[in-house]
């Protein structure tokens, strides 16, 4: 019986020592239709920062927000207020000279898009390595191109490219 239970155990050393760990990197999957949204509007994505889904009947329960999205954002949710809407937030590549953070929420419902709207903010890392985000102005969705006529965000800072 001893000699079986070190055979086990030596056959598990060699399995786990003849197996190797491989590095896969990480590539991110965006829905095509927000890439495109973005793309449409020149704007690239850098990572995924939030998702919220407001089921049917609840976004009314969120004022406060709609009421942001709304004013800021010109997006009008009352027509989607008894259909789920699904909120997607993504950090963008883009910055700006004054803002070092830009993140595009695109809104959706019923698998289409219904509009998206811009937040920038300054991302700001503490002494301690924790990041601080700093609201800044909300804006409805406009051409990256345009951004110079936007004066409150300052001129838009090229990506790198890779």
């Amino acid at each position: 019986m001893r000699s079986k239970i070190v055979i086990l155990l030596i056959l598990i050393v060699l399995v786990l020592t003849g197996c190797k760990e491989e590095k896969k990197e990480y590539m991110p999957f965006y829905k095509p239709m927000h890439t495109d949204y973005l793309q449409k509007f020149g704007w690239q994505a850098e990572r995924f920062a939030s998702e919220t889904k407001y089921e049917a009947k609840t976004l009314q329960s969120y004022k406060d927000h709609v009421d942001t999205i709304r004013m800021e954002g010109n997006i009008d949710l009352a027509p989607f207020f008894n259909k789920e809407v699904v909120e997607t937030g993504y950090v963008l590549k883009e910055k700006t000279d004054l803002y070092n953070q830009i993140v595009a929420y695109i809104l959706e419902s019923e698998g289409k898009v219904i509009g998206g709207y811009l937040e920038f903010n300054h991302e700001v890392l503490q002494p301690d390595g924790v990041i601080e985000v700093h609201p800044g102005q909300t804006t409805p969705m406009f051409n990256a191109k345009d951004s110079n006529k936007q004066f409150v965000i300052g001129r838009i800072i090229e990506p790198d490219s890779k």
